[in-house]
């Protein structure tokens, strides 16, 4: 068990950049693509089977194999997560090469804290090269419960193996996982671009 400085970073939104919200969703051409828009999949997928898949109770190939088939494209299963996985791929190189140099610097260990499935956590760390970077990627399927839930925090910090809750620096873009993670004692702050991550990394450790 360790008390020695922690990083702990969310995926999309800070590591990742091509999320809802963002000027260049993974998304963007999704209609035009395969002839349905994001706004359809997340009414009928995201906001409903998809929570589970998060959790980790249902795999996505179950989950996204029976809403594709009601589009008629089940037998496209595959190349449409291939499809998704790689759009929604686009890593800040310069998050990551803050986080590597503050761990050099400082010895402390990184870690991922967000909400994924195993199959696109599997891509981003193999495929699209994060895994080099961090010390374990933990991420919701694998722990059962999400964020902002405590208990996401708590079975992170024992998972990480942290005693000290204060010794984690935890940077999301979602205010209400940074509340989350404060009401269980970690060091949070709201991400706000990669200068505001700078500033922080300078201060701690």
């Amino acid at each position: 068990m360790s008390s020695s400085p922690v990083l702990v970073l969310d995926i999309d939104g800070v590591v990742s950049l091509a999320q809802p919200g963002s000027p260049s969703p993974w998304y963007a051409t999704l209609q035009d693509d395969w002839g349905f828009d994001h706004e359809e999949m997340a009414r009928d997928f995201f906001r409903r089977d998809f929570m589970e898949v998060l959790r980790g109770r249902i795999d996505l190939h179950v989950a996204l194999h029976e809403w594709l088939e009601t589009k008629g494209m089940a037998d496209r299963l595959e190349e449409f997560m291939a499809y998704w996985f790689a759009k929604d791929a686009v890593i800040d190189r310069e998050v990551l090469a803050m986080a590597d140099a503050w761990r050099q610097r400082t010895g402390g260990r990184c870690f991922t804290a967000s909400n994924q499935e195993h199959h696109r956590i599997a891509y981003l760390r193999d495929q699209a090269g994060l895994g080099p970077h961090f010390d374990e990627i933990i991420y919701s399927a694998a722990l059962g419960v999400c964020k902002p839930d405590r208990v996401f925090f708590t079975n992170a910090q024992a998972r990480m193996g942290v005693t000290v809750a204060q010794s984690i620096l935890f940077v999301d873009d979602v205010a209400a996982n940074v509340d989350g993670a404060r009401a269980c004692g970690w060091r949070a702050m709201l991400y706000r671009g990669p200068e505001s991550l700078k500033q922080a990394l300078e201060k701690w450790g």
